[in-house]
């Protein structure tokens, strides 16, 4: 807007440029009029000269009045272009500064879903690793109580054994007392029942374990 208002100024200055010379080489002529010496019922060359003269200056006057005219109307042109590109600036600045807000808060959102998710993984992960050693201690309690049930099978074995061992000795016994011929082997068998016994409670005990 400020070269429009350069341009206007320049073409001011050349209308009222062109109006004085056209004005100062401007000849009136008059049907009738004659020279200096000759009389006649025309208006005078001095009367010509003053009308020539007021019509310039009113012409001066129109053209600086629409010189003036223009200026003012570039320099409010130019005012409302200013205003409008302050108002275009300060709107483009608010817009930027919502939409660096929007950005900030979508990051913050995706990072918090992100923090959530990963959150939400890690818990799966540790509950999967406490699931694994639960069925980890699980599978040694079992096997533990398997072996110590492979030895009471065994302890039971030997007690049945040893019991079968004694009933024979009854079928051999003294006439007279009645009581076996052979020593019964009593320690034996109690130790082997208590054997089987504690045997039976500790496949129990690791059977019964989480």
């Amino acid at each position: 807007m400020r070269m429009l208002f350069r341009i206007a100024m320049a073409v001011v200055t050349i209308l009222i440029l062109v109006s004085c010379s056209s004005t100062d080489s401007q000849i009136i002529y008059t049907p009738g009029s004659s020279d200096a010496g000759t009389g006649g019922s025309g208006q005078s060359l001095e009367q010509q000269e003053q009308a020539r003269q007021q019509a310039a200056e009113e012409r001066r006057l129109a053209e600086a009045r629409e010189a003036e005219r223009l200026a003012r109307q570039a320099q409010e042109a130019e005012r409302q272009a200013q205003m409008r590109a302050e108002r275009e600036r300060v709107a483009a600045e608010e817009a930027a500064r919502a939409e660096a807000q929007r950005q900030r808060e979508l990051a913050a959102r995706r990072a918090a879903e992100q923090a959530r998710v990963v959150a939400a993984q890690q818990a799966r992960i540790d509950e999967l690793r406490e699931r694994i050693a639960a069925n980890e201690s699980e599978t040694e309690n079992l096997e533990s109580a398997n072996a110590v049930l492979r030895q009471a099978v065994a302890a039971a074995e030997l007690l049945t054994e040893a019991l079968m061992s004694e009933e024979e000795k009854y079928n051999n016994t003294d006439p007279d007392s009645g009581e076996p011929l052979e020593p019964l082997a009593t320690a034996r068998i109690e130790a082997l029942a208590q054997e089987l016994e504690s045997l039976g409670n500790q496949a129990e005990s690791l059977m019964g374990q989480p």
